[in-house]
């Protein structure tokens, strides 16, 4: 039996998994962006509030620099072309706050085609541009992270809009029952929105019925009072600079 003289490689060394540095999120910092989906909640009814109030704490909170939160509408013109509008505020160092206004018609639309294809209906993107000089530290993965939180919450509140929109008895009411409806509201009765229509006491009545039953209710009571309600909870969704295309 021959014997080899030759030493064993020693195992080699065994790595430590180390944390990321700086990926845990703070609590402060979690209560912070929290407290700022509040207030764009609170300011939602027009996006000339919300959006520079964003890009400022934002900027703030992160330490940025630069900070840009705007919505690209893709748009389909009646030759087939399609126009991507932007529109949207941003937010410098020196705290001012400018808007953006742009309208393009892209060379090869197809790559923002491909990129709504997933989403079903979509017309239009959020997106959220946050910068430091190249000089500066870069983002830690918590305050990627961050931005995450308050994006997902965001996209929340507008799906919560969405869903409320197609429970709201009022969406896409009929041009008639929504005269009807705007005038018991006013506190007219059946025999004054008759005669402000030049209609029929007996149509109005029936439009009155109609609305009854859309709103499952049993009363003029009952339906001012779920009216109300939904007129009141209706401007705290953040709305969006640019109506969707009918």
């Amino acid at each position: 039996m021959k014997v080899s003289n030759a030493k064993r490689s020693p195992p080699p060394p065994v790595r430590k998994t180390v944390p990321e540095k700086n990926s845990s999120i703070k609590l402060r910092a979690i209560r912070s962006i929290f407290r700022l989906v509040g207030e764009v909640r609170e300011l939602g009814a027009d996006a000339a509030q919300w959006r520079p109030h964003l890009v400022k704490e934002l900027r703030r909170l992160l330490g940025a620099e630069v900070v840009t939160s705007s919505e690209v509408h893709l748009r389909r013109q009646r030759d087939g072309t399609v126009t991507l509008l932007d529109a949207g505020w941003g937010s410098d160092g020196s705290d001012m706050i400018w808007a953006i206004r742009t309208e393009q018609r892209p060379a090869q639309p197809e790559t923002f085609l491909l990129s709504l294809g997933q989403l079903a209906e979509a017309t239009a993107v959020d997106q959220l541009g946050i910068h430091r000089a190249a000089d500066r530290d870069p983002f830690t993965p918590s305050e990627h992270r961050l931005v995450r939180l308050f994006h997902v919450e965001l996209g929340r509140l507008w799906k919560r809009d969405i869903l409320r929109q197609a429970r709201d008895p009022e969406s896409k009411l009929p041009p008639r029952l929504k005269q009807t409806l705007d005038a018991l509201v006013a506190g007219h009765s059946e025999k004054e929105i008759a005669a402000k229509l030049t209609l029929s006491h007996h149509t109005i009545h029936n439009y009155v019925k109609a609305l009854h039953h859309r709103f499952e209710v049993f009363s003029r009571g009952e339906l001012l009072a779920r009216v109300s309600q939904q007129r009141q909870h209706g401007d705290f969704t953040p709305k969006m600079s640019i109506p969707p295309q009918a």
